[in-house]
């Protein structure tokens, strides 16, 4: 390799490496890195949508997860924690109880919802919007219950 040929890579190499380190051209800005928000904001109504799911198809194991172990009942119920709800659930699909939500909306982590209830397959009674469930840190920790 000729001399003109090593000067010429070293020149080069100096521009190459002064390019990535902003050298060359003076000093560059370099972006503030920023928190990107993770939570999907309709998370709290996916939730609940998926433990009405779960409960519609019968499966009384999954809709649980969904529960908080402290979770609270009120409205048409009023008890608390996760083996009560357990109770109420078996009860309520043993008798043929169905729910079917629509229109669910989410404010943050609150959620309402419409609802319609049949029992094998009958219609019994509906609401609209008038049920409530909080959610906090993807498992429902309040419902404000309006089935009877």
């Amino acid at each position: 390799m000729n001399i003109k040929a090593i000067v010429l890579s070293f020149i080069l190499a100096l521009i190459l490496a002064a390019c990535g380190t902003g050298a060359f051209f003076g000093p560059t800005s370099v972006p503030t890195a920023m928190p990107t928000p993770t939570a999907d904001p309709l998370q709290s109504a996916k939730v609940v949508q998926a433990f009405w799911d779960a409960l519609e198809t019968g499966d009384l194991e999954t809709a649980l997860v969904y529960l908080d172990d402290n979770a609270v009942c009120a409205g048409n119920c009023y008890f608390k924690g996760k083996t009560t709800f357990r109770t109420y659930l078996q009860g309520y699909l043993a008798g043929g109880f169905v729910t079917k939500i629509s229109d669910v909306k989410n404010v943050g982590s609150i959620v309402t919802y419409s609802w319609a209830v049949y029992r094998n397959g009958i219609f019994v009674q509906s609401g609209d919007g008038d049920e409530i469930m909080h959610v906090e840190d993807g498992r429902i920790v309040y419902w404000e219950n309006q089935h009877r």
